[in-house]
């Protein structure tokens, strides 16, 4: 058990933004991005900045952008863009959780939260990327990225 409430939601963050710089990291530029993205994350939650996570999360963000403008495959750009919204939604929940809750126990509420969204998320890479194997027309990265970004502001909108 933790004593301070929000640490299995910033430890789940941190793995997601991983996830997102190991898959959308397939050059220079947007392996930059995600690592930077990375590090900001990380220092956001130090610091208790929903702000650093924020732009944290829009270089995560870019470096999905970029590796689709360099021509990622839709499985690449969805799951980098699922761990995207995974990173900025766990990082959220852990600097609110830990303001609302301080060092009371947590847990059993971060990881219900961990795996739902979880679950909520990759279910629907799982089900988008199947969708993507049927015979439709080709869609181009970059429409792709647009889908998720739009995914992203939605998830944000409702939110707030």
């Amino acid at each position: 058990m933790s004593t301070r409430t929000g640490v299995v939601c910033g430890s789940a963050a941190l793995a997601a933004s991983v996830v997102t710089l190991f898959v959308a990291g397939i050059s220079a530029v947007s392996t930059a991005a995600a690592l930077v993205g990375v590090v900001l994350l990380a220092g956001g939650q130090l610091i208790q900045s929903g702000r650093l996570v924020d732009l944290a999360s829009a270089l995560l963000f870019l470096a999905l952008l970029v590796a689709a403008l360099q021509g990622a495959t839709t499985t690449t750009v969805l799951v980098a863009g699922g761990a995207t919204v995974l990173a900025w939604t766990f990082a959220h929940a852990a600097i609110d959780l830990y303001a609302d809750l301080g060092t009371a126990p947590g847990t059993p509420v971060e990881l219900t939260h961990v795996a739902g969204t979880t679950g909520l998320v990759g279910g629907s890479v799982v089900v988008t990327t199947l969708l993507f194997q049927l015979d439709v027309p080709p869609l181009s990265p970059l429409a792709l990225a647009s889908v998720v970004l739009g995914a992203i502001a939605l998830t944000a909108a409702l939110r707030r």
